[in-house]
C-alpha cells in the first residue's frame, strides 16, 4: 500500500497545473480519509488504508477531468459556514457574500424576507442565521435545488423559518406587500457567451441557474416587474449582476417605476457586482 506522503505526492503530480489550486489534493485526501488536512502532516509514512487510497484516487482523476472541487468535496463555506452542494444547484462564490453582508445595513430590521432563485439556500439560510426572528420565503424553479436548499436549512437550524416554493420566479406569490427585504442572485451569464465560459462551469452547473437569457437580463428584468407589488414601501432589492452589465441594469431599475437606484457595490476584483435597488 502507497503511504500518505506519497498519494499527496500522487495527486499533486495530477493536480499540477495553473488550473488548480496547491491545495487541492490536500483537500481531496482529507475528504477520501474523513481526516482533517493537518492529521496527515505527522503520518506522512504511514501506510494509507486501502479504501481511502481508492476513494482519493477516484477523486483526484475526476477533478483532473474538470469537475469542480467544491462538488467532489461535498460541501463549501459561505459566510465562514460550511454548506453542501452538489450539481442541483450553483457552486456558492465569495462575491455573493456582499449581499448578506450589505443586508446589515440595507435593511437592518427586515424580518420578512424572500431570496428569489434560492439554489442551494446560502442567502436565505445565511439571513436566518444572521435574523433569528425573521421569517424567510425562498423560491426557485428547481425541485432539485429547493432539496438541497432544505437539507442546508436543517443542517443549520432554520428549517422552521424558513419557507421553500417551488415557483417560476414570483408566480407562485400572492401580490401582496408581504416583505421588507429581497434578495437574489439570479442566472445573469448572457447565452451568446456560453461558449466562452469556462468547460469546469459550463459542463459542470446547472445551466438553468447560469444563463440569463441572450443579454444575461431576462431574470432581472422579471424580478423588477414582479416584485412591486410583493415589498413594502421603503424595502430594498440587493441582488448580484454579472462584468461588464452594470451601465444597462442601472437603467432598468431608474426605468422602473417602483425603484430608485440607491448604489452598485464593487466585488474585490473591482468589478461592479452587487445592485442596491429600494421599492418606493
Amino acid at each position: 500500500m502507497p503511504t500518505w506522503g506519497q498519494l499527496l505526492a500522487e495527486g499533486r503530480s495530477l493536480l499540477d497545473s495553473p488550473a488548480f489550486a496547491p491545495f487541492e489534493a490536500e483537500e481531496l485526501l482529507a475528504s477520501a480519509a474523513g481526516r482533517p488536512r493537518g492529521w496527515f502532516h505527522a503520518r506522512r509514512r504511514d501506510e494509507a488504508h486501502d479504501g481511502d487510497a481508492a476513494r482519493y484516487r477516484d477523486l483526484v482523476a475526476r477533478r483532473a477531468a474538470g469537475e469542480p472541487l467544491q462538488y467532489l468535496l461535498g460541501e463549501w463555506e459561505f459566510l465562514g459556514r460550511t454548506f453542501r452542494v452538489d450539481p442541483r444547484a450553483l457552486i456558492p462564490r465569495g462575491e455573493t457574500e456582499a449581499i448578506v453582508e450589505i443586508a446589515r445595513e440595507a435593511a437592518p430590521a427586515a424580518r420578512s424576507i424572500l431570496d428569489g432563485g434560492t439554489g442551494s439556500g446560502v442567502l436565505a439560510v445565511s439571513l436566518a442565521i444572521e435574523r433569528p426572528e425573521a421569517r424567510v420565503v425562498a423560491v426557485d424553479r428547481s425541485e432539485a435545488a429547493l432539496a438541497l436548499a432544505r437539507a442546508n436549512a436543517a443542517l443549520h437550524g432554520v428549517a422552521a423559518r424558513v419557507s421553500f416554493l417551488a415557483s417560476d420566479w414570483l408566480s407562485a406569490l400572492a401580490p401582496r406587500p408581504l416583505f421588507d427585504l429581497a434578495v437574489a442572485n439570479p442566472p445573469y451569464v448572457p447565452r451568446v457567451d456560453a461558449p466562452h465560459v469556462e468547460k469546469t462551469v459550463s459542463d459542470h452547473e446547472p445551466h438553468l441557474a447560469l444563463f440569463g437569457g441572450d443579454d444575461g437580463l431576462d431574470a432581472v428584468r422579471v424580478l423588477l416587474a414582479e416584485l412591486p407589488p410583493r415589498l413594502l414601501p421603503g424595502a430594498p432589492f440587493l441582488f448580484e449582476i454579472g462584468y461588464g452589465q452594470a451601465r444597462e441594469v442601472c437603467g432598468l431599475v431608474e426605468a422602473s417605476p417602483a425603484f430608485t437606484l440607491e448604489d452598485v457595490r464593487l466585488d474585490p476584483a473591482g468589478i461592479p457586482r452587487t445592485v442596491v435597488a429600494r421599492r418606493r
